[in-house]
């Protein structure tokens, strides 16, 4: 009500706006105030379901279950075949497709990345839907549902390779395309031959850009050092990066770092580590000439 008063009333003595100015005035003020959906560590996973002919399986049944969390979502497939399950949470899922006539189909162990999508189709065989069929299929490494170029580094990356100071962003230079200027430190992460400042970060989808620099606020690089915040490695699932981001992550030209960070499951879990450093065993900076300690 208070909305349509203040569209309406510009000054004392006008009469009252129609109904469509105040629609448009609540209208604007509901997008305004909608979440930013765009830049999500989400995946999705699609697909098409067909019979052995390769006609399109209609109102098909399909569950996709997350292993780790005890939940799951149910789709039935439309009139082409195809079904979508959006907004996933990074981790391992299990998808069984159901239909009338045919054997229920089941892949057992399926991951889902951070902010990728991921194609599972089905060919179902004839038979009762009491039967299972379990596919064993690897999902292909060709992506043919997004041309983005990067990848994903994953949880048991982060933790078995050899990190020095346990900050996930001295990974990153192991995509292709990404390196540090010589002698590293503040500022220096480019992607592509792009200038450092380029580079956009994420956290769980949250911006976390330093707008002077570019790098990122948490776990970035100070100028005489490592950074004064770290985010654990124990608390980050996997990250991905992407060389060419699409339209949603239009602030910069560079790579964009899209960290997703770990949830809950339905097993208790926990990590300890001890970090030791000594000095004595440091390679010399290629820039620290001696006699300099």
């Amino acid at each position: 009500m208070s909305i349509c008063m203040v569209a309406s009333t510009a000054r004392r003595g006008q009469r009252v706006a129609s109904p469509v100015r105040c629609v448009l005035a609540v209208f604007t003020v509901v997008l305004l105030s909608l979440p930013d959906l765009a830049q999500s560590t989400a995946g999705r996973v699609l697909g098409t379901v067909t019979d052995q002919s390769g006609a399109a399986v209609v109102g098909a049944n399909v569950t996709i279950a997350d292993v780790d969390r005890g939940t799951s979502r149910a789709l039935v497939t439309d009139t082409a075949g195809a079904y979508v399950a959006a907004d996933l949470q990074p981790g391992n899922y299990k998808i069984r497709v159901a239909a009338k006539g045919f054997k229920t189909a089941e892949r057992p162990s399926v991951v889902v990345e951070v902010a990728t999508d991921l194609r599972a189709d089905f060919t179902l065989q004839p038979g009762q839907v009491t039967e299972i069929v379990e596919v064993t299929q690897e999902i292909p490494l060709v992506n043919t549902t997004s041309a983005t170029l990067g990848g994903t580094l994953s949880n048991a990356e982060i933790n078995d390779l050899p990190l020095n100071g346990r900050n996930y962003q001295n990974l990153l230079q192991l995509r292709p395309g990404v390196m540090r200027y010589p002698g590293g430190g503040f500022s220096t992460t480019s992607a592509n031959g792009l200038r450092a400042e380029d580079n956009a970060y994420l956290i769980d989808g949250l911006y976390n850009t330093e707008p002077f620099s570019g790098q990122g606020v948490i776990n970035g690089s100070g100028i005489v050092g490592d950074s004064a915040t770290i985010l654990p490695i124990d608390a980050i699932q996997e990250f991905n990066l992407q060389q060419n981001p699409p339209a949603e992550y239009g602030w910069k030209p560079g790579a964009i770092v899209n960290v997703g960070l770990k949830s809950g499951t339905n097993t208790l879990h926990g990590t300890a580590f001890a970090f030791g450093r000594d000095g004595a065993m440091d390679a010399r900076n290629f820039f620290n000439q001696s006699p300099a300690p």
